[in-house]
């Protein structure tokens, strides 16, 4: 029983993989199912037993890739560095990530879009990777390196979804700039903590700079 759940998973992460791929150099309506198939070594019957639909393989597909960021973030996350590290670290993962797999992001959030109940389900993944950047963000807070602005509204709850906006846009500034990446995610990442930090962070700003 172990061995046939085992063989059936490997089968699902195949045509996963297999779509993935794909999907990062296609358009979705120029993506056919036969294709998929056809690249994950399986029959095309076999694809619609997992998945029913198209348009259930894409969601699946899409929700595979937001839980491997988040497993990437979550290493991250648990390290014992400086906040300042794990901060830069998440914004240059973020980006990476985005940038590996635009097309395919955008292909299939452009088609899911168009229906709410799976817009929510997007939304729900999203909220989901940025509560984990809330211990982080309770670090700097305590550390004060983080403004204190307007004490009518809960600042901690909203910066990380604010940094996981932003470092999005980056990544789509970024990526029709290939040929400036490094120049461009320095100056949003300099833009982004003049932003966010006291202006008595200095000498925390100098440990970081050596620790790089």
């Amino acid at each position: 029983m172990e061995l046939q759940e085992d063989k059936s998973r490997q089968t699902y992460n195949r045509i996963i993989q297999a779509g993935r791929e794909i999907l990062n150099k296609k358009d979705y309506y120029e993506t056919i199912v036969e294709e998929i198939a056809q690249h994950a070594g399986v029959a095309k019957g076999t694809i619609f037993f997992y998945f029913k639909t198209k348009e259930n393989l894409f969601r699946e597909i899409l929700f595979s890739l937001i839980d491997e960021l988040t497993n990437s973030l979550d290493e991250i996350l648990s390290s014992k560095e400086h906040p300042l590290v794990k901060l830069k670290k998440l914004y240059d993962r973020y980006i990476e990530f985005n940038l590996q797999n635009m097309n395919l992001f955008m292909t299939i959030r452009k088609q899911l879009i168009s229906t709410e109940p799976k817009t929510e389900e997007i939304k729900q993944k999203l909220e989901f990777i940025a509560k984990k950047l809330l211990p982080l963000v309770e670090e700097m807070f305590n550390k004060d390196l983080i403004k204190r602005m307007n004490p009518d509204v809960d600042i901690m709850q909203i910066i990380p979804s604010m940094i996981l906006m932003y470092t999005s846009a980056v990544s789509s500034m970024v990526f029709f700039y290939k040929d400036k990446v490094n120049e461009i995610k320095e100056i949003f990442w300099n833009i982004l903590l003049h932003g966010m930090l006291n202006e008595d962070v200095s000498i925390e700003m100098l440990v970081f700079n050596d620790e790089k």
